[in-house]
């Protein structure tokens, strides 16, 4: 059973290891900023996840086994953005994506933009699968950027038949 659960402060280390695995999988599409003295990849503060605003970070689980993690913003218009979602490699195409970007859809209703994450055809497509399926085709879909990255918008109180 998938559960998506809040990350608290006192888990925060293990988002920090996640997000670890999750920074070295995406270097295959684009570069990534590695600090050589810390031994680890440099990411934004993660520290708007914890201090009560409206971001939220959730630990993903299958049963009580940890399968990875997503980081979920609101925006200034109270658009809701999947900044990041990880999967572990062991628990892949194995539906958990689609489950859980489901039910994050779910949890948030309102405007939201997912953002495939840029050169990498593997990711596009499951977003597009997942989030045509979703909004019943009523999604919108636009390329931009440098990289040509695939983004998503959706109202998911707007869905037929939702």
């Amino acid at each position: 059973m998938i559960t998506i659960n809040r990350v608290n402060k006192e888990e925060k280390y293990l988002l920090d290891n996640l997000l670890q695995l999750y920074l070295h999988d995406i270097s295959l599409y684009f570069p990534m900023d590695f600090d050589s003295k810390e031994g680890k990849y440099i990411y934004d503060d993660l520290s708007k996840y914890f201090d009560g605003s409206n971001n939220y970070a959730y630990l993903l689980k299958d049963d009580e086994n940890i399968i990875g993690f997503s980081l979920v913003d609101t925006t200034e218009d109270n658009t809701m953005v999947i900044q990041e979602m990880f999967i572990l490699n062991n628990y892949k195409s194995k539906g958990y994506g689609k489950e859980i970007a489901t039910k994050i859809f779910d949890m948030h209703k309102g405007n939201w933009v997912v953002k495939a994450l840029p050169c990498s055809p593997k990711a596009e497509n499951f977003w597009k699968r997942t989030i045509e399926e979703y909004t019943n085709n009523t999604n919108e879909l636009e390329y931009i950027g440098k990289y040509n990255r695939a983004v998503f918008k959706f109202n998911n109180e707007k869905i037929p038949n939702k």
